[in-house]
């Protein structure tokens, strides 16, 4: 159960990181023509980097829910 815990508090933080990210960088320029992207966005910020790394995140903490949701009890 506390892998499961650990895991779904992981993947939350994770995954509201990157959308904040996302929404941050989509709203910072918004353009009639729609010529600029979020990921031109992020990468003129520089913020590639983490938002790989709160992905990294939230997929490390997706796969420990789901092996303490599988895990066999004794």
């Amino acid at each position: 159960m506390k892998k499961v815990v650990l895991g779904s508090m992981m993947f939350l933080a994770g995954l509201l990181s990157c959308a904040i990210l996302i929404a941050g960088s989509a709203l910072k320029d918004i353009t009639i023509n729609g010529g600029y992207s979020f990921l031109w966005n992020l990468s003129s910020l520089g913020l590639v980097p983490v938002t790989v790394l709160f992905s990294a995140i939230a997929l490390t903490g997706l796969l420990i829910a789901l092996w303490g949701v599988f895990e066999k009890n004794k």
